[in-house]
């Protein structure tokens, strides 16, 4: 499609108000860690604000999930097929490796969802959210044309399941972000990979409400802690 072998771009809000628009010194945080936040209730959630605003810089070294994402992305944008996802992912991983059977279970999940599908990959859009003291990353990992439709995909890889209701707060925040770019009519989803199952965005009234608290509750949090 027309989109395909374009550059991923980064796409900031533009404001006339400067207390919203992207800062380059306020910390960020990404789409994952937004979900990991809204999974949450109570303490808990307390509790993933403190872990996220004392964490260390991101290394490659501590990202857990690194070599199956990126050989998810590779595998689509390079079209090695489903089974360059498990050869790409477990190549640097030797048996000792702690995230090995994680990252094999995830390949043969993620395989299993591709099935026979043809889909053709095009490069997500992104967007950077100010939330006044830090930055919010919507950084999709995929974008796959499944069916004849555009689909903008997060991957969720966490063992917890993923319930349809927080996938949708997550989802609807990619559509108000990435809303206006390219491709037209694209369908927001998250991919629960373990489960194997595409939570695809239903917009309605009741989740830019819920979308709504759920980014001012952690605009607040981060202030106060």
């Amino acid at each position: 499609m027309a989109a395909a072998g374009a550059a991923r771009r980064e796409v900031t809000e533009d404001s006339s108000d400067p207390s919203q628009r992207p800062s380059m010194t306020d910390p960020r945080i990404s789409l994952t860690d937004f979900v990991d936040f809204v999974t949450r209730s109570g303490m808990p959630k307390l509790t993933k604000v403190k872990q996220l605003k004392h964490r260390a810089e991101y290394s490659p070294y501590a990202d857990f999930y690194k070599p199956f994402r990126e050989a998810v992305i590779a595998a689509h944008a390079e079209r090695h097929g489903k089974a360059g996802v498990a050869a790409a992912a477990l190549r640097s991983l030797d048996e000792a490796d702690r995230r090995r059977h994680h990252i094999v279970e995830l390949c043969a999940a993620y395989a299993s969802w591709w099935g026979r599908r043809e889909m053709d990959f095009f490069p997500p859009p992104s967007a950077r959210r100010h939330l006044g003291g830090l930055d919010l990353t919507i950084n999709p990992e995929l974008g796959l044309l499944i069916d004849g439709r555009p689909h903008v995909i997060k991957l969720y890889f966490k063992e917890p399941p993923l319930s349809r209701r927080y996938a949708e707060i997550a989802a609807a925040l990619m559509h108000e972000s990435l809303a206006g770019q390219p491709p037209s009519g694209a369908i927001m989803a998250i991919l629960d990979v373990r489960r194997r199952r595409l939570h695809c965005l239903a917009p309605r009234p009741e989740l830019s409400a819920l979308l709504a608290g759920e980014l001012a509750s952690l605009s607040t949090m981060w202030a106060l802690i």
